[in-house]
């Protein structure tokens, strides 16, 4: 038999090859308390030292595979994983890149830009999710987005002709806003040669909206977008943080301060082989 795990992401290719998607502030992360993974996650990963997740945020339950994660990310209070979802999520790309498709030195594995437990929070309705892009002959990526029960709300086709470097996905206008409180699933494919196809390069990971609390209401006023970076890590609020500094470091590559703290956030989760990786413009 089959471990469940293993038949989710069977499924998941299956869906691929069916069509179904033509279509001066130190920035370290704590997580809100009891922000877990979904408990039936499967996937491995290895993270850094900087993230220390609060009592109750573990990973996966009945995850397989092994991950070393670091000390400074902390969950908020009643931010459950989803408690029926099914399935695996993983930073770290299923299928490494081989040499006759990679064109360039560097890591040759998609890279989702996640904590720990491969699960994060947004006060966005339609946050930015970041990825790391290999090197290849890949003329587009399938994106698409789920929710916790395994319904597609969203997915589009996203042109990465001659694209290597960390991707930034913003959920457009015309998506599904996020509902506070809910678990969403997002899967994000390289097409290789032009198709999908079983051995197709993906990666995926989970997306929880929350309430702001009044710190993080406050931070989103502050013009400082350093100073709100570093409160959206402080309360646990990922995507807002790690898309906060990003934009910092498209618009200001030689600032040897920003740059140093996107250096030192993205280390801190064990990132360490992409700091140094372009940053591309929003893929939307």
């Amino acid at each position: 038999m089959k471990p469940p795990y293993l038949c989710s992401i069977l499924s998941f290719i299956a869906m691929l090859t069916s069509g179904i998607w033509n279509s001066a502030y130190a920035v370290t992360f704590t997580p809100p308390i009891n922000n877990g993974a979904p408990r039936q996650a499967s996937g491995g990963a290895s993270r850094g030292n900087l993230f220390t997740p609060a009592p109750g945020q573990g990973a996966p339950k009945q995850a397989s595979g092994g991950a070393s994660r670091g000390n400074l990310f902390t969950s908020a209070p009643d931010q459950g994983a989803p408690k029926q979802v099914s399935g695996g999520a993983s930073r770290v790309g299923t299928n490494y890149l081989n040499p006759s498709i990679v064109r360039a030195a560097g890591p040759a594995a998609l890279t989702a830009l996640l904590p720990e437990s491969f699960n994060g929070s947004t006060v966005s309705e339609r946050p930015t999710i970041l990825v790391y892009l290999p090197a290849s002959n890949a003329e587009e990526v399938l994106f698409s987005l789920k929710n916790e029960t395994g319904n597609t709300q969203y997915q589009m086709t996203i042109p990465v002709a001659e694209k290597t470097g960390v991707l930034s996905i913003k959920l457009p206008a015309d998506a599904p806003g996020l509902a506070v409180g809910k678990d969403y699933q997002w899967f994000l494919a390289l097409k290789v040669n032009g198709k999908l196809s079983p051995s197709t390069p993906y990666v995926d990971g989970w997306i929880q909206r929350i309430q702001p609390t009044a710190e993080v209401t406050t931070a989103m006023q502050e013009k400082d977008a350093l100073r709100r970076a570093n409160t959206f890590c402080k309360s646990g609020v990922w995507y807002d943080c790690v898309e906060t500094l990003a934009k910092l470091y498209i618009s200001q590559p030689n600032n040897v301060n920003i740059v140093k703290h996107w250096e030192e956030l993205l280390s801190s989760v064990s990132l360490k082989e992409i700091v140094k990786a372009p940053l591309l413009a929003s893929a939307n």
